[in-house]
């Protein structure tokens, strides 16, 4: 089953509303979690767009330290270029390199990725920043349930902005520019994600400057 849209956005006041810096905030969640790492889309020596994929990878290994795997939230950009009415190439962009699929001057025209029940519908907000929220189980994780772009083409829309199992344990950020994301949670989790030897994880202080690398 996909995810669903949730109309009560306070269920993401703990991230958007935890105070202090908006890039750290948007960039490596909420405060008050035991340890975070920094996991890239790609390797350093090339620019990568953000990889549904992986985020949705790292959610779903963290079903595993959460006591709520069933229930979960995901904060998704509402300024994406994949969610909204407009042409598209004919192609899918092989660099996933989201936000820049939407043409005026080629491509068939689409409908938004959703019905006005949640393009009209509440955002979390972060300063000048929106965010639908959707809920549901981790193994969904990246699992939107939003309309293709045609019968037999459908729509690959970017990670979650945050993810955030409902108990709190641990939360991803996954912010629109950076190659890479944070994950935030208990020592063991983060761990977990740091010892993985498929992802390129390192563990890194909160409130880093987002355009440091970690020690």
């Amino acid at each position: 089953m996909p995810l669903t849209f949730e109309p009560d956005v306070s269920v993401a006041d703990w991230v958007v509303g935890a105070g202090g810096d908006r890039a750290v905030l948007a960039t490596q969640g909420p405060p008050g979690l035991a340890a975070h790492a920094r996991v890239r889309h790609a390797g350093p020596d090339r620019e990568a767009a953000p990889d549904p994929d992986l985020v949705a990878e790292v959610a779903r290994l963290g079903a595993a330290h959460t006591t709520t795997p069933e229930d979960a939230f995901f904060a998704l950009w509402d300024g994406w270029g994949e969610l909204h009415e407009g042409r598209v190439y004919a192609s899918m962009d092989p660099g996933r390199h989201f936000g820049r699929m939407f043409r005026r001057d080629a491509g068939p025209r689409t409908l938004p990725a959703f019905g006005p029940e949640v393009m009209d519908g509440p955002r979390a907000r972060l300063a000048d920043l929106g965010y639908l929220v959707f809920r549901g189980p981790l193994a969904a994780a990246g699992d939107w349930g939003a309309r293709p772009y045609t019968p037999d083409w459908p729509r690959d829309l970017p990670p979650a902005a945050f993810t955030w199992p409902a108990d709190r344990a641990w939360c991803i950020a996954a912010d629109v520019d950076p190659d890479w994301f944070t994950v935030g949670g208990s020592r063991a989790f983060v761990d977990a994600v740091v010892a993985r030897p498929d992802l390129d994880a390192a563990p890194v202080p909160y409130g880093l400057d987002p355009s440091q690398e970690p020690a």
